[in-house]
This record gives C-alpha cells, sequence and structure tokens, in this order.
C-alpha cells in the first residue's frame, strides 16, 4: 500500500500536538498557580507584620493605640503591588466580652485588609481582639 507510511506519519504528528498542547497548558497552569501562592505568602506576611506592629504599639505605646484613626491604602517597602488598610471595632455590650464597658473605649477588634493585583484583585483579611482588660 502505497502512502500508507505517509498517513502513519501525520496521524503520529497530530497525536503529539495534542499531547504536546496538554502539556503546555499544564506548565502554564502551574506557573499562574505558583505566583498565585507566592503573591497570598507575602501578603500574608505584611497582614502578619502589621497585626505584630499594633500588639507592639499597645505594649509600648497605650496612649496612641486606644486613639482609634482608620487607615487606608498604606504600603510597606518591600511588598510592592501590596497595599494594606486598618480598621477598628469598638466592642461593647457583647456577651463574648462582658467585661468591655457600655460607651467607654476598652475593647476593640482591629481589623487589617492587604489588597494586591494579581490577575485579578484580591484581598486577605485579618482580625485580632485587644482590651485594656486582661482576659
Amino acid at each position: 500500500m502505497k502512502g500508507q507510511g505517509l498517513i502513519e506519519v501525520i496521524y503520529a504528528i497530530g497525536i503529539l500536538g495534542l499531547v504536546m498542547t496538554g502539556v503546555v497548558i499544564l506548565i502554564l497552569m502551574a506557573i499562574t498557580n505558583n505566583k498565585n501562592d507566592y503573591d497570598r505568602k507575602k501578603a500574608v506576611e505584611l497582614g502578619t507584620r502589621v497585626i505584630e506592629d499594633m500588639v507592639d504599639k499597645n505594649k509600648n505605646d497605650v496612649n496612641n493605640f486606644w486613639n482609634f484613626n482608620s487607615i487606608s491604602n498604606l504600603s510597606v517597602t518591600g511588598y510592592d503591588n501590596f497595599v494594606y488598610s486598618i480598621g477598628f471595632t469598638n466592642i461593647s455590650n457583647d456577651v463574648r466580652y462582658p467585661n468591655c464597658g457600655v460607651g467607654v473605649t476598652d475593647c476593640v477588634e482591629v481589623n487589617v485588609r492587604v489588597d494586591w493585583m494579581g490577575k485579578e484583585k484580591q484581598s486577605v483579611y485579618f482580625n485580632r481582639f485587644f482590651s485594656k482588660n486582661a482576659y
């Protein structure tokens, strides 16, 4: 049979092309996932750093810590393309925290949001409870 070898070669090239397309797609997805994981780790690192700075401020600069000023769109050197915001929620009349006074700012929840731009805008959130009274 004349030409059968040519048909087999074309068929083999077609199958090889399909396999290679799948491999290339798999490699691209792996690279994208690695980038997303790296960005998320950096965001968690930044959020943890900001929360730890708030803990330090609560311990060492008590008077300024309890003057709440929400802050938005801050950046830190070494965390390019990442911004964070800090918000405060005064806690009172909460059965979970019976020692938190009504109308008195002695318990607060600090909320930190870290945003970054990957393929689309992404965010991670951190919360920490602070009290002037020991719990």
